[in-house]
């Protein structure tokens, strides 16, 4: 076992993703875009109903609550079903509910009650898309493709994400109560008949040219009979059990999570309280146009990282990217609070770029070193530790910009990365799955990823889209 990763030569066979890739691309291209212009029409619709900020706020809790509640279950079904199945049958449970949805609200009949109620149930079926689709990406692609294929995933998000998605479903919205609707409907039947095209006997011949794919179970983690497995709620709660334990004696992957955590919370600080040191009469003197043009550069970073990020993690290897990666977001936050337009854009630019070769790094390794088995229940508790603290970064950077003003909100964003990287020891990298043992990853000896013969680091070392996923 010489790394995390290997890397097999850069030759073109080695280097195609493949049509099944392609095929999961475009369903999760098609769902991402869909979820763009929902979360733009969903709160104007709220808009339509009531001007009360209570209903506006219930519609907010509705659409962003199933992540703490829905994430962990949806960790346990990846694991438990084929994870395409998952996300075929989620996104499938989203279509009658947006249809109904955009039925009620074409006639003006949709109360507001309908809304947080659909909005919340359509929320909980994106958790078990979103938490499966980073379950099925290895069972499609060799180890050694992982960073490639999801940085292509990641760029293309990002893009529609940040870009794209918000841009449509502002325009679509305004052209009638449930014209945006229709078209995520129509968005969502795409994902269904994408993942429809991937059939189990691809799958299962991809799985088969990769048998260290396959192991049977995690240390200590007997395999079940599936009927057993399927039989109660407790069984669910042992399953997830065996999940959060796995997790817990991963100490990579815990200093993994602990900073991507304290990215996130700096993350959502900043982009909280950035409006208000850009717009005019904040520091930078923006315009609400002005504005949107300057959070453009953290998706432009990030989308032109996509294709160059395979080539930057070789190139530097993926141990140092691992150890450092974190600590230099927290520089672009500190960027933030220097009272110049350019500084700022270059920051933000700076930290989209970083933040995708980091995320491509992370979301790799998570993928090469856990157990396929486990990994639903695993990846679901990393995610939902990481992005738990989102909500707090609001309200801390809220707090702090009352108290001390705003650019403290950014000197702090900007320390705790760096903090958190001088006190915790650097990750050291886990071995990858073998088609030996499916017990606990190795570590190398001197606990730094190996090197591969041509002298890279083989050790690979991962938000929504901009935060660290």
């Amino acid at each position: 076992m010489t790394g995390v990763l290997r890397r097999g030569r850069d030759t073109p066979g080695n280097e195609r993703l493949g049509s099944p890739f392609r095929l999961f691309q475009s369903a999760v291209v098609s769902s991402d875009l869909a979820d763009g212009i929902y979360k733009i029409a969903v709160p104007l619709l709220a808009l339509g109903i009531s001007r009360s900020a209570v209903a506006v706020s219930v519609v907010g809790l509705a659409v962003r609550l199933p992540w703490l509640i829905a994430t962990l279950p949806a960790g346990v079904i990846a694991d438990r079903y084929a994870p395409r199945t998952v996300m075929r049958w989620a996104s499938a449970i989203r279509l009658p509910l947006v249809a109904v949805m955009c039925a009620l609200a074409a006639t003006d009949r949709l109360p507001l009650w309908a809304l947080v109620v659909t909005a919340f149930l359509i929320g909980c079926a994106g958790i078990f898309v979103d938490v499966a689709a980073q379950s099925q990406l290895p069972r499609l692609v060799p180890v050694s493709r992982l960073p490639r294929a999801n940085a292509s995933l990641q760029s293309t998000q990002m893009f529609l994400a940040q870009l794209l998605g918000p841009a449509l479903g502002g325009y679509v919205t305004a052209l009638g109560s449930g014209g945006g609707l229709a078209v995520v409907v129509v968005l969502y039947v795409v994902t269904v008949w994408a993942l429809g095209l991937l059939p189990a006997a691809v799958l299962e011949a991809v799985g088969s040219r990769q048998p260290a794919r396959t192991s049977p179970a995690a240390p200590g983690t007997p395999e079940a009979p599936e009927s057993k497995r399927r039989s109660s709620f407790r069984s669910l709660i042992g399953e997830l059990g065996e999940g959060l334990r796995y997790f817990r004696g991963r100490r990579d992957l815990a200093r993994l999570a602990t900073a991507a955590a304290v990215n996130n919370l700096s993350y959502s600080m900043c982009l909280t309280m950035l409006p208000l040191w850009a717009v005019t009469p904040g520091r930078l003197g923006l315009s609400e146009t002005g504005y949107g043009l300057l959070l453009t550069c953290l998706a432009v970073g990030s989308i032109l990282a996509g294709p160059v990020t395979g080539r930057v993690l070789k190139a530097l290897g993926d141990g140092p990217v691992m150890r450092v990666g974190a600590p230099l977001l927290g520089v672009c936050f500190l960027s933030l609070a220097v009272p110049s337009v350019p500084v700022v854009a270059l920051g933000l630019f700076a930290y989209g770029l970083v933040s995708m070769v980091w995320n491509v790094a992370v979301v790799s390794y998570r993928q090469a070193t856990i157990p396929l088995p486990l990994f639903g229940r695993v990846n679901a508790a990393y995610r939902w530790l990481t992005w738990g603290v989102i909500p707090f970064g609001s309200l801390i950077g809220g707090a702090l910009a009352s108290t001390a003003g705003i650019t403290w909100v950014f000197l702090v964003a900007g320390a705790l990365p760096l903090i958190a990287a001088a006190v915790l020891p650097p990750p050291r990298p886990a071995a990858a799955r073998t088609g030996g043992s499916a017990g606990a990853p190795a570590e190398t000896s001197a606990g730094a990823p190996a090197e591969t013969s041509s002298g890279a680091p083989a050790g690979r070392a991962d938000t929504s889209r901009a935060a660290q996923d």
